[in-house]
């Protein structure tokens, strides 16, 4: 008898091996069993008998039971809906249909194989070096399935981004969370792919515990957290530790890790006495209740945060100017506005200047709107007076604008106030909370502790991943803590810029859902780029390429716009002042610091070392070392009377060479934490102190490139919490840096250095110049048939896509820019040049430093009309052409007439950054 070709069951239980004969009789069956002569009677309503089944091929692919994998299976048998497995063994068992799944390996096409075997041959060269290397390389080679349902299998065949259908609706935050991690939340929830970018102090870890608390707990779903080191993942335990939720968590890793965790099991601590009872659907109905007016009072109080930001620009604007205003030989002007308001000052301005650039000035037309537009009736101070009185007007609408702004503050912060927003937040929380413990309690109240170890755990895997439904390790070992093809539900990948490509697809390889936390814009992962020659394999896609790419970076180059991602926007660590420079400088002005200046705070001071070169290097070690940038850290930084010995476990000391770290903590107080700016990434510290260590010797230059790095200057500053302290070369950077360079231009600017203050070319008054120039230009669009204005505005279009590209990332420009407003002191100008400029002569565009407003270069649109066809107004541009050279600010022109103006510009701005 064939018995593989039925398959029979006696009150539930398989007996089809056992049974030697069997006969229908009647109602019953007659059964008789294996060496036994003896019959036994069944009713037929208790026995299932199938035959004919249909064989199931699983060539290449791998058999899920409930999720979790069989192994060693030799083929299936689909009994009309009981499938038995048999397995290498000879045993086999049986399982209901619909709870088993055959999956397809997603490496069987030509391309997929192609960029695994690239994969492969690299670690084949990082397999040489013993721990992690290593690791990896095993892994490597046997990493011949990749499941058609992991995420690695949809990265590695292009596949779109996948829209699952996990519900949003009854999410919990009992963790603190604003806007934005509410949208990373409800981004994980409806893709199998997401990023989370995480500037510095925007709460990815907060973000992380908020995801795990809706996933593992509310959803009942397995979830990795994984990093390419202990610390971070290490940062994630800690936080839920202090809430007594490490029972559910399992920090596994290495084997190492792995009999640690088993040797000390955590034990779940009742949240809960017996006799008090939650109404889980209550907890729920208030949180919902809650959920439309927390949302609304948060964006009152985003704005109320971006108005704090406006206003300190405004501030530290205003004082520039009242240094400049202080230079200005005025006649006071008493004007006479109805209704003054700031916008109405912008307006007036911006309608001056249109009039005068098209000689309607003297016009009924343009008198009557100033009369009926603003009530202005003394045309003859105009005329007489038109810089004293554009002066006045722009001290005006700084005030006007500061006050204007502080009375929005106000407002925002009095709505806050009589809607009890901090308390809602606080009820909101705490009713997550007490819904997340309900739910924890109703699962772990009475359970039995498992009893398994680190040699038993993955042959009991369902059992252990339902206890610990959150595991921790690092991306290279997360393959080996977990049974062969297993797959969580969701992994998280944090500080993802720094997972380098090969342990990061590993992490792909073991999840349906990953959620990639990072940032493009700190530092990168550390390669090997010596291998990349040795590397002799067909052509793969760029997005692929190790040597170019983190997990984050390769993610987002793949995927690009189609991927859905999170920009975390509020910023708590830092003072304004600091985390303004990085987010000016790399993050677009996107962030929202939500820490208030105080008056006599300084956030920001520079110290420049005395000239003369003190960098030396070692050579034998290659180590570069500044004792004089030490000796003035030691002998004039800390010496600062805030500084007190006690405050020295607040103080970090910062610099990209190793050597000058061990040179500091020879000299420095032992509870001054000294290290590399990579090791510091991750850290914070109240009070850091960063030194450059490059002088102006051949030597210092060749380490800009190492040292004038995006990333690195980035993680340095936004490690300082109340105070950064810079200690560089004199003059090294400002020659010739771009990042530190933008730095110190940046401290100096909001310091108010009197080298910036007492310049004679003054710095560009952004804040005033943005909204007269927005203004301006519309004004000119509404009579585009002018040749001139067309000129402009296409100009105008250029200069906004050239400076959105990254390499311009650190440029703006504004609109008609008075020379009165560009140039503080007039003596070198004889008197044709004083009296051109207080006619209200500008330039039609100056492009400058956004982080201290300082110009850099100037742009003229030169009309025909205007410029060739009028002598008089060739002889003005030379006027111009010899102001703007006796201060060294270049200019270009641009007749209309003319070409390839998109590519002199890049030329002279490439020329200008030393590029």
């Amino acid at each position: 008898m064939d018995k593989t070709n039925f398959l029979i069951l006696l009150n539930g239980e398989d007996r089809t091996d056992k049974i030697e004969l069997f006969v229908k009789d009647g109602r019953k069956l007659r059964v008789q069993f294996q060496g036994n002569i003896k019959e036994y009677e069944y009713k037929l309503e208790n026995v299932v008998v199938r035959e004919n089944p249909i064989v199931i091929s699983i060539e290449n692919k791998v058999v899920y039971h409930e999720d979790i994998p069989l192994f060693g299976v030799e083929h299936l048998l689909n009994f009309d809906g009981i499938i038995r497995v048999f397995f290498k063994n000879r045993k086999s068992s049986i399982y209901t249909a619909n709870k088993i799944r055959i999956v397809d390996n997603s490496i069987s096409t030509h391309n997929a194989q192609s960029i695994l075997a690239y994969w492969r041959q690299i670690s084949n060269f990082i397999g040489k070096d013993e721990g992690a290397g290593e690791v990896l390389n095993k892994i490597f080679q046997k990493l011949t399935f990749v499941s058609q349902e992991s995420v690695l299998g949809s990265y590695i065949n292009k596949e779109p981004v996948k829209n699952i259908s996990s519900s949003t609706n009854n999410i919990i935050f009992p963790f603190n969370f604003n806007l934005s991690q509410k949208d990373a939340l409800d981004h994980a929830l409806k893709s199998n792919i997401s990023v989370i970018e995480g500037p510095p102090g925007t709460g990815k870890t907060q973000t992380i515990l908020n995801i795990i608390s809706n996933i593992a707990i509310m959803q009942g779903k397995s979830v990795a957290v994984v990093s390419s080191n202990n610390a971070a993942v290490k940062n994630v335990k800690d936080k839920l530790e202090e809430r007594n939720y490490q029972f559910f968590v399992a920090s596994l890793g290495s084997k190492d890790n792995q009999k640690i965790f088993f040797d000390n099991l955590p034990q779940y601590e009742s949240f809960f006495d017996d006799q008090y009872v939650l109404n889980e659907n209550e907890l729920m109905e208030k949180i919902q209740k809650l959920n439309h007016e927390i949302e609304f009072l948060m964006n009152l109080n985003n704005e109320k945060a971006r108005v704090q930001q406006e206003l300190a620009a405004y501030k530290i604007e205003k004082q520039h100017f009242d240094h400049y205003y202080e230079t200005q030989n005025y006649h006071e002007m008493k004007q006479s506005f109805f209704r003054t308001t700031p916008e109405k000052i912008i307006s007036f301005l911006a309608d001056y200047t249109f009039a005068t650039n098209n000689n309607k000035e003297d016009g009924l037309l343009y008198k009557a709107k100033l009369l009926i537009k603003y009530g202005f009736t003394n045309y003859k101070a105009l005329k007489k007076h038109q810089m004293d009185m554009i002066i006045d007007l722009q001290q005006r609408y700084y005030s006007l604008k500061i006050e204007s702004l502080e009375k929005t503050k106000d407002n925002l912060k009095q709505k806050l106030d009589h809607a009890d927003y901090d308390q809602l937040l606080e009820k909101y929380q705490e009713y997550s909370s007490l819904l997340l413990k309900y739910t924890l309690h109703k699962k772990y109240h009475g359970w039995q502790q498992v009893e398994l170890n680190e040699r038993t755990y993955k042959k009991n895997f369902k059992t252990f991943i339902n206890q610990f439904p959150v595991i921790l390790s690092t991306t290279h070992s997360l393959r080996n803590c977990i049974p062969e093809n297993y797959l969580f539900d969701y992994v998280i990948i944090d500080e993802a810029s720094q997972v380098d490509l090969l342990s990061g697809v590993l992490a792909l390889s073991c999840c349906k859902n990953v959620i990639i936390v990072g940032d493009t814009k700190q530092l990168p992962q550390i390669v090997n780029i010596t291998i990349e020659s040795k590397i002799n394999l067909e052509y793969v896609d760029e997005s692929y390429n190790y040597f170019r790419h983190n997990i984050l970076s390769s993610i987002l180059s793949l995927y690009k716009d189609e991927l859905p991602k999170t920009l975390l926007k509020e910023h708590y660590r830092c003072h304004p002042k600091i985390i303004e420079f990085c987010n000016q400088k790399y993050y677009k002005g996107e962030l929202v610091p939500f820490r208030e200046e105080k008056e006599g705070d300084e956030p920001l001071i520079l110290y420049r070392t005395s000239e003369g070169n003190h960098m030396r290097e070692l050579k034998h070690s290659k180590g570069k070392f500044n004792q004089r940038e030490l000796d003035v850290i030691l002998y004039e930084v800390l010496q600062n009377p805030n500084f007190t010995e006690e405050s020295n476990n607040k103080i970090g000391f910062v610099t990209p060479y190793r050597k000058q770290v061990e040179k500091a903590v020879d000299i420095l107080a032992d509870n001054i934490e000294s290290d590399t700016i990579h090791k510091y990434q991750g850290r914070e510290k109240l009070i850091m102190i960063m030194s450059t260590v490059l002088d102006q010797t051949q030597e210092g230059k060749k380490g800009l490139s190492f040292v004038d790095d995006p990333c690195m200057i980035n993680v340095a500053v936004s490690r300082a919490q109340n105070c950064f302290i810079l200690v560089t070369d004199h003059v090294l950077f400002s020659k010739y840096g771009r990042e530190v360079s933008d730095l110190i231009r940046y401290m100096e600017y909001n310091t108010l250095d009197k080298n910036i203050v007492n310049s004679e070319i003054v710095s560009v008054f952004d804040l005033l110049y943005r909204e007269y120039s927005n203004k301006l230009i519309s004004l000119n669009r509404k009579i585009g048939k002018n040749s001139k204005h067309k000129s402009e505005n296409i100009m105008w279009a250029l200069l906004t896509d050239i400076l959105n590209e990254e390499r311009y990332i650190g440029l703006e420009f504004r609109f008609q820019i008075l020379l009165n407003n560009l140039i503080n002191y007039q003596d070198r100008f004889d008197e044709e040049e004083q009296q051109y400029i207080k006619n209200g002569a500008s330039v039609d565009f100056i492009i400058y430093y956004k982080l201290n407003r300082k110009p850099i270069l100037a742009i003229e649109v030169d009309g025909f009309e205007y410029h060739e066809n009028d002598p008089s107004q060739l002889e003005r541009d030379i006027l111009k052409n010899n102001i703007l050279s006796k201060f060294e600010l270049p200019l270009l022109r641009f007749p209309t007439t003319g070409s390839r103006e998109e590519l002199t510009i890049r030329k002279k701005l490439d020329e200008l950054l030393g590029y």
